[in-house]
């Protein structure tokens, strides 16, 4: 093994085991379900079936006249850049209004207050002037030619970097895995419930977006585009679409999937409220200018503007020739096609209870530099199971290939079983650089108790995290502190964690009224209304272990806290909709700069009649004009150590607004596979790169089926291999 590889238990051991046991699923090639024939297995019509998108008489580039779109398109562009322009119209008009008021509001000012407010006056006055800035540029979409391109615009090509995985690799077999939760409520990659925890494994982390990140270096290396130039200003950025690009139903990837996207994501069919204010906030200007090259340019500069600017997102065309008012059902269960590895395959998925990827046929970039040795196996299966038993037996006998081992119990306990002994199962420890997920209890601040912040303060001193992570994680785990931890010089490092002290929890449900006690110690207001909290999560026998330690404390608090399980879907679905008053809860994140805008912005929060907002990703329902400004300012910082001090300030106002409160997260991903997945062992990929948060998210390993032939004759035979624990460090670090 590689030097990175610096901890391995060798202890021989004798057993013997039991075969594996195949078991046999029903798939959907022989179910006559009208809802599944034209769901996960439909076929889009030919192109020649959608109209045309643009007038024969319209005045666009030739290219552009061929375009055959989804229904409603013709005269989208149009309308799109009169929506842009109304809204930097009312912008402009609120930030005036905004400038006006607070200059009023200085001539009367004490000296104490002098120094916010004008503050508050500068930030408008410079958020003003940059969407006067954008107005100036003119329309949010146009088309135009190569021939309109700036010259000696310096193009990159990002191939300097290391390759990624092992020439060594080995294409064929299945990957079998487990998730815990149930089988999501929708395939749909956008529109209603569409962002649930399941998406990434089928959309998110096998799209291949314009440009992305290298995972060893964190420089830019191509995506779908081949190569890339930025402005002298550093806002626009341009594209060139690699010509072989494809979807993985064979349609080629051109300019006019990223301005179908832009139509359909932002339809009101799509019943999906983030995604026009992400693209109104995000992209200040999107140039066509041929079939493969665009440009785009961002509100204002950024650090890593590249990468942002090629998150603008695509969606293959043709599939959506059935676009329309029935959006959310129609499409409910048709899979998306992607331009990354692996599609949803029909043949193999059974509704309800598993998903499977296979390998994209003739994947175009699987000859590809920083591609070529990825996406190994024909298929990953992943089979929805509730019950962690269930999937560890499943694993014990071989069924499974791979399993998490976040659990303490079965980390320490669970795994001291016959083929680990034996040498047929390995434990691992991956060490890793990714974003935390902001793990913890999510604050409904729209509705009592959490509408008061002494409520929400004192529900932080309320809870003994720590004695969960001693108890639960055996110490194992670390206490949460920022909500965007992970993110390097990103996170702010002075925010911690409030401690457990029931003194100052009793002052602050004081603060809120709550001063008398009953018969069980549990505080209560003068009107006898009980200090009581239903906190609740998907099902998940950890939480539940998590809340019997932190319920016994709380009470020493003056607070019942109550608890409730149920499915992930209808969880999912209570949180989105801020059905709750307290839950157990996450989001995923990704590198190299958090963005707190989907989850934080007022506008995300409450209607226009202030009514709770639902289905956004402000979950807490938290609205801070303070923290809109810190966020919008954040968003539009230009230089590298602006975005630090501004990332900074948000987090510490998030952490002030009390609507999180941090739960336990690790520095490590633990997980035991069968010994017959294999992963790279060269110069530039030892094991796999540090920034993924589970190193299975790489796609870099493989199964050799010689081991597993190997590992088979030897379980037969009651034989049996060196007992394995590999721990996998940081780059830059060494086991203590």
């Amino acid at each position: 093994m590689s030097n990175r590889i610096l901890s391995i238990r060798l202890v021989p051991r004798l057993g013997r085991l039991l075969l594996i046991v195949g078991t046999a699923v029903c798939t959907l090639s022989g179910c006559k379900d009208k809802a599944i024939r034209v769901g996960v297995g439909w076929v889009p019509p030919s192109e020649e079936t959608m109209s045309f998108g643009f007038a024969r008489g319209a005045n666009v580039p030739d290219y552009v006249r061929c375009w055959r779109m989804p229904p409603g398109f013709r005269g989208f562009p149009e309308r799109w850049n009169e929506r842009v322009q109304a809204y930097l119209d009312a912008q402009i008009q609120h930030a005036d209004e905004q400038i006006r008021l607070g200059q009023q509001r200085l001539t009367n000012a004490t000296s104490g207050d002098r120094e916010a407010i004008l503050a508050r006056i500068n930030l408008l006055t410079l958020e003003a002037q940059q969407l006067r800035n954008r107005r100036q540029i003119g329309n949010y979409l146009i088309f135009l030619t190569e021939k309109d391109l700036p010259a000696n615009l310096q193009w990159v090509r990002g191939e300097t970097e290391p390759e990624l995985g092992d020439p060594a690799a080995i294409k064929g077999g299945t990957l079998r895995l487990a998730l815990q939760r149930s089988f999501p409520n929708t395939l749909r990659i956008f529109g209603p419930n569409s962002n649930t925890s399941t998406r990434r494994y089928i959309y998110d982390d096998i799209n291949l977006p314009l440009v992305r990140l290298h995972p060893g270096t964190r420089k830019l290396i191509p995506g779908t585009a081949d190569r890339w130039a930025v402005s002298p200003g550093g806002r626009t950025i341009y594209f060139h679409i690699d010509p072989a690009a494809r979807f993985s139903n064979g349609d080629a990837l051109t300019t006019r999937d990223f301005v179908a996207s832009l139509f359909l994501r932002t339809s009101p069919h799509s019943a999906d409220p983030f995604y026009p204010d992400f693209y109104l906030a995000n992209f200040a200007r999107i140039v066509i200018y041929s079939n493969h090259v665009l440009a785009v340019t961002l509100p204002s500069p950024r650090p890593y503007a590249a990468y942002y600017a090629g998150s603008l997102p695509s969606a293959c065309t043709r599939f959506y020739a059935e676009y329309g008012p029935d959006y959310p059902e129609r499409y409910l269960w048709r899979a998306a096609p992607v331009t990354g590895g692996y599609a949803v395959d029909a043949g193999q998925t059974v509704m309800g209870s598993k998903l499977v990827l296979s390998r994209v046929k003739d994947w175009w970039a699987a000859d590809r530099r920083y591609t070529r040795h990825t996406c190994n196996v024909d298929h990953i299966s992943y089979t929805f199971i509730t019950e962690a038993s269930k999937i560890r037996e499943l694993f014990r006998i071989g069924e499974l290939d791979a399993i998490s081992g976040r659990d303490a119990d079965f980390w320490y306990e669970g795994l001291e079983i016959p083929p680990v002994h034996a040498g047929f199962i390995l434990r691992i420890i991956f060490q890793n650089e990714w974003p935390r997920n902001c793990f913890g209890f999510h604050l409904n601040c729209s509705t009592p108790p959490f509408d008061d912040v002494n409520i929400r303060r004192g529900f932080h001193y309320a809870l003994n995290v720590q004695e969960v992570i001693d108890t639960l994680f055996r110490g194992d785990y670390r206490r949460g502190s920022s909500y965007f931890s992970g993110f390097g010089d990103f996170t702010n490092p002075h925010i911690r964690a409030l401690p457990f002290d029931p003194s100052r929890a009793r002052a602050c449900f004081a603060a809120a009224g709550y001063t008398e006690e009953d018969k069980d110690g549990i505080l209560c207001k003068q009107d006898g209304t009980r200090l009581q909290v239903l906190v609740s999560s998907r099902v998940d026998p950890t939480y539940a272990a998590a809340m019997s330690i932190l319920r016994a404390d709380a009470a020493r608090c003056g607070l019942d806290l109550q608890f409730e399980q149920m499915d992930d879907t209808i969880f999912y679905l209570k949180v989105k909709n801020k059905n709750y008053s307290a839950c157990i809860f996450s989001w995923g994140f990704s590198p190299p700069v958090p963005d707190a805008a989907p989850f934080f912005l007022s506008q995300y929060a409450y209607d226009a009649d202030g009514n709770p907002l639902p289905g956004t990703s402000n979950i807490t329902a938290t609205a801070s004009p303070e923290l809109d400004r810190a966020i919008m300012e954040a968003r539009s910082a230009p230089t590298l150590p602006m975005a630090i001090r501004s990332q900074h300030r948000v987090q510490r106002l998030i952490a002030d607004s009390f609507a999180w409160v941090p739960g336990w997260s690790s520095r490590f991903w633990r997980f035991a596979q069968w010994r017959w997945l294999r992963w790279p062992n060269t110069k530039e990929t030892k094991f796999c790169p540090p920034l993924y948060y589970d190193p299975l998210d790489s796609h870099l390993y493989w199964i050799d089926p010689e081991l597993v032939r190997e590992t088979q004759r030897a379980r037969a035979e009651g034989r049996c291999f060196p007992e394995t624990e590999l721990f996998i460090p940081l780059p830059t670090e060494t086991r203590t």
